[in-house]
């Protein structure tokens, strides 16, 4: 029988595509076991330990790469791959992957790196030469790193079936009107401040001009965030304030335009779905990887950057009314043509090139 190693925690951009990319290989090969570690009492834990068999390294930050916990992560890294026997180790970057990839070093175990970002992260950068190969999500990566026979284009693991649904249904199922444009605000699971105080301003505007409006405000802000406008006739006018936004797929699929952070899965979703967008980049994000995130999708025609230091409501909103129907349809086909809807099946066939003759 097949073991997989999956390693991945830190942030949703790493956790959500490795748990998508285990599920498409359980559908495939049920009968493979598939193991994940990451951050102990973590939310990857919470997400993962129900579906598949979780170990926790007691990584919490960065900062403990240079503190006695990286150490014993290592020697528990050792232990799980002495323990499992994989055969092969899929590592999503972030920090904490750090030991479980200088372990599978150490006992010469096969892995496969995934990069969800145009500039890759250090830990990819770093171990990307002692790996079989490195999957990527933008065709940018790849002039980042070196031997260019190990890197393949395959896309991020995103479940794309919900993302082509028909918009009019999703649009119905969401309890908007399908004649008006849907308009999508989200600052990631979390929410960010600074767009949601700057939208309030413009909200009264957007729905005189005809918009529908679904806004993810995160569930750290909503209260306060709703307590002081007024809800019920904004709600009446087509506006939906959520703290967390279940159905994710639906509502990208429903809407016609965006208003978003530029993290890699939420773009690989958007482009998949032909959702135009005006990215705003979290300017904190290391090596300022939503700014190229961002830049690889708009230079294709498939959206616009305000940077956060430029964001203000009379801005923000000149630049929504600017996107009539021609240029949402023009930018739409444009994300299409860039995205790439097949990356888990791609990946799949990987997999089992480096697993052949083992099953």
């Amino acid at each position: 029988m097949i073991s997989l190693v999956f390693a991945a925690g830190g942030t949703g951009g790493h956790v959500i595509p490795a748990i998508n990319m285990a599920d498409f290989i359980t559908s495939k090969a049920p009968h493979w076991k598939i193991i994940f570690i990451g951050r102990e009492n973590s939310f990857e834990e919470r997400l993962i330990a129900g579906k598949y068999q979780f170990y926790g390294l007691p990584l919490n930050r960065s900062a403990d790469l240079k503190s006695k916990k990286f150490l014993s992560s290592v020697k528990k890294s050792i232990d799980i791959l002495n323990e499992i026997k994989p055969d092969l180790l899929i590592v999503f970057g972030s920090y904490i992957t750090v030991p479980v990839l200088i372990s599978a070093v150490v006992k010469r175990y096969s892995f496969w790196l995934h990069e969800q970002n145009v500039i890759p992260g250090r830990v990819t950068k770093l171990f990307a030469p002692l790996s079989t190969g490195v999957a990527v999500t933008f065709s940018d990566t790849k002039k980042y790193l070196g031997d260019s026979s190990k890197i393949f284009v395959t896309g991020n693991f995103i479940k794309t079936e919900l993302l082509t649904l028909d918009k009019e249904n999703c649009k119905k199922e969401l309890g908007f009107q399908t004649d008006r444009k849907l308009l999508l605000i989200t600052g990631g699971s979390q929410g960010a401040m600074r767009i949601n105080m700057v939208v309030k301003e413009i909200i009264p505007q957007l729905l005189a001009n005809g918009w529908q409006i679904l806004h993810q405000i995160g569930e750290k802000n909503y209260v306060e965030f709703v307590k002081d406008i007024p809800i019920e006739e904004w709600v009446n006018k087509g506006y939906n304030p959520v703290p967390f936004i279940k159905n994710m797929e639906i509502a990208i699929r429903a809407s016609d335009l965006a208003i978003s952070r530029a993290g890699a899965t939420t773009i690989s979703q958007f482009l998949v779905a032909g959702l135009p967008a005006i990215y705003i980049p979290y300017p904190y994000a290391k090596d300022n990887h939503q700014r190229y995130n961002a830049e690889f999708v708009v230079k294709r025609g498939g959206g616009e950057i305000i940077f956060e230091n430029d964001l203000y409501p009379d801005l923000l909103f000149q630049r929504i009314m600017n996107w009539d129907d021609n240029k949402l349809l023009e930018a739409s086909s444009a994300c299409i043509s860039i995205s790439n809807p097949y990356g888990r099946e791609y990946f799949w066939n990987l997999i089992l090139e480096t697993l052949e003759g083992r099953n």
